[in-house]
């Protein structure tokens, strides 16, 4: 008589997952880039096995954008199905927090969505249609054209108040209208005067508005609205992308109520001429973070902007940082003192990590690199000198290494900036990645949800077009900001699971990555551009790391955190919210033991709530497995089954349904 030969083979997840988690189980661990200050020839962020799995969580209405002046566009399935680009919870003592969620769509709508059916696309809610409500409204062309973002003042649930960017034109400025949100009154409206670079034409208008809504419970806008800024650039990329409070000053902090502002260079950067040094001049506001005060009450000591409608910090304990004067830094005619940091590309997303208090800042790069950097006051972040950790030159388009020959990054790591006494060091990223690995990075946030303990204390960020999802340790990153350019922390991948619904459309896929969920699902919404995505191509020209075709297009995700503190993938093109809910692994034996009846118990990791089934062959080569007995939900971290003892050598494995 045989004793039972027990063995665990890699866990599988039903139909697609199957074959991408067995195989890589079996990998070994490859290390992540760290510390590049040259171009590398290929891909270098590994993976080491940390998988997500995602759920669907909404689908958001379809939308396209208005071509010609034509509105309502109809939809365009050869285009993005809608273009979903921020979701955020409101404070936690307002009284929708935990009930429903706001969500941005680019092409022209600020949504309400209920928490309990977002699936349904019925039950969102149009709140405010940005398009009928500004006439010189621009969602076309560029990615980052029409409502760019928005953000909740700290005292939402008392005031009302919050904060939106959208896209104009540069056609004659005309004031909103309110024929289809009645609720708006206009009463006492006026446009700003346009703050333009110092020098080129302008392209496109980013407008601050602040909203006042009288009434927070309902899901209709009544009440009034305040032009705050209005901001030139000079091309149609690269605009003001996101708007944040700092979630750890209280009422007595003399940061309470400002507003950061991630504000792009406009495309001046990579142009060469008179525009290429807008991102290191103090004279501009394009490529910058700004930091102001829009409540002119808050702090009336406080300098008033330019045109009025809000304040800058300059007097306090915490004055932005060229306010006045001192040894190092000389007052220059045109000072923009609204500049909390400088010499930014397209710093299009920021997150604030309340339990270390650290400011992560993501600049989507030109050519070479994409950076994750953690803000300093006043610091010099070096484009259009550098990207990522080398010197960039604006006449190839390339950073030093990628020049023929190349060339040497400077002896004395230095930038002159107008009104500084002294050269400038610029501060580096402290974790990037080359256009070997992807094409733009996404939003990040460092992870404070209970559903995913493994990545606790982890910054999370995407890839915009490739999907690929990272992650650095935060203690590396913190690490990494010593100065020193070389220092950077490694990059890992996150893999994915996803169980598709849409069966038909699945046969035959076996390499899943986000990309492909995001193209299954566009297929099967009805989209109908030739690629397997729309967009155009990818940076990475087109093949993934592991050598397998994207097939063209954008997948364009980006990251956002929910009132739960969970974490959740925002899809444009397929027009999807998935939830990460769980990190997921091979169920692996814990421990085996006989009994006295011959029959062997087993216990493996499990995730609670996760079903399970136990399944047996003698032949491990013939790929026929059987199942023993019913499934098994885990209602722990452990579970276990016992099976019975044939008399015959046997194989079993552990397979996560």
């Amino acid at each position: 008589m045989h004793t039972p030969v027990v063995r665990s083979a890699a866990a599988f997840l039903a139909r697609t997952f199957l074959i991408r988690l067995t195989a890589l189980m079996f990998l070994p661990c490859v290390i992540g880039l760290r510390g590049a200050t040259t171009y590398p020839p290929g891909p270098q962020a590994g993976k080491d096995g940390t998988t997500v799995w995602l759920v669907d969580y909404a689908h958001a209405p379809f939308s396209s954008r208005t071509v010609g002046g034509n509105y309502p566009p109809p939809i365009n399935f050869n285009d993005q199905l809608s273009r979903i680009n921020f979701m955020r919870a409101e404070p936690t003592n307002a009284p929708g927090f935990g009930s429903r969620f706001f969500v941005a769509d680019l092409n022209r709508t600020l949504y309400i969505v209920p928490h309990a059916d977002p699936l349904s696309t019925n039950t969102w809610i149009r709140y405010i249609n940005f398009e009928q409500v500004f006439p010189r409204f621009d969602n076309d062309p560029g990615f980052a054209g029409g409502l760019a973002t928005f953000a909740f003042d700290p005292e939402y649930a008392t005031n009302g108040i919050f904060y939106t960017v959208h896209m104009e034109t540069t056609a004659s400025t005309r004031a909103p209208t309110n024929g289809t949100l009645p609720g708006l009154n206009l009463a006492g409206y006026t446009t700003t005067s346009l703050i333009a670079p110092p020098t080129g034409t302008i392209g496109r208008i980013a407008v601050l508005i602040e909203w006042r809504d009288t009434n927070v419970a309902n899901t209709t806008f009544e009440g009034f609205a305040r032009e705050v800024l209005r901001l030139g650039f000079f091309g149609t990329i690269h605009p003001m992308g996101d708007l944040l409070f700092n979630p750890i000053a209280g009422p007595e902090d003399p940061d309470y109520r400002n507003l950061y502002l991630a504000v792009g260079d406009g495309r001046a950067g990579e142009a060469v001429g008179t525009t290429h040094p807008h991102p290191q001049q103090l004279t501009a506001l394009v490529g910058k973070i700004l930091r102001i005060t829009p409540d002119l009450n808050l702090r009336p000591e406080d300098q008033l902007g330019s045109n009025a409608r809000f304040r800058i910090p300059t007097t306090g304990a915490d004055p932005n940082p060229f306010a006045t004067e001192s040894e190092s830094f000389t007052n220059i005619a045109g000072l923009r003192r609204e500049i909390f940091a400088y010499g930014f590309r397209n710093p299009h997303r920021f997150s604030w990590d309340t339990v270390s208090g650290k400011f992560l800042v993501n600049d989507i790069g030109f050519n070479s690199w994409e950076e994750v950097n953690i803000l300093r006051k006043g610091a010099n972040y070096g484009w259009a000198e550098r990207e990522g950790a080398e010197q960039f030159f604006v006449t190839n388009g390339v950073t030093g290494s990628r020049r023929f020959p190349p060339f040497p990054f400077p002896g004395t790591d230095e930038l002159s900036v107008g009104g500084f006494v002294n050269p400038v060091t610029p501060v580096y990223p402290v974790a990037a990645y080359s256009h070997r690995d992807g094409d733009a990075i996404s939003s990040g946030f460092v992870y404070r949800g209970m559903l995913m303990p493994e990545l606790y204390g982890k910054y999370i960020f995407g890839d915009i077009t490739t999907a690929r999802i990272f992650y650095c340790d935060l203690e590396d990153m913190i690490a990494a900001d010593d100065g020193d350019r070389a220092t950077m922390a490694e990059i890992r991948e996150i893999q994915i699971a996803w169980d598709s619904p849409y069966d038909s459309l699945d046969q035959g896929v076996t390499n899943r990555r986000l990309f492909d969920v995001v193209a299954e699902t566009y297929r099967a919404k009805g989209g109908t551009n030739p690629n397997a995505l729309p967009g155009g191509a990818l940076v990475t020209s087109g093949w993934d790391p592991d050598g397998e075709p994207y097939g063209g297009g954008r997948a364009d995700i980006r990251l956002a955190v929910g009132h739960d503190n969970e974490l959740y993938v925002i899809g444009k093109s397929d027009a999807t919210i998935r939830k990460m809910a769980a990190v997921l692994g091979p169920p692996s034996i814990m421990s085996t033991r006989a009994g006295e009846a011959g029959e062997i118990t087993i216990e493996w990791r499990a995730f609670p709530q996760r079903t399970y089934r136990v399944e047996t062959t003698t032949n491990l080569a013939s790929g026929e497995w059987e199942k023993i007995g019913d499934d098994i939900v885990a209602t722990a971290a452990t579970a276990g089954a016992s099976l019975p003892a044939d008399g015959g050598a046997g194989f079993f494995r552990i397979r996560l349904l």
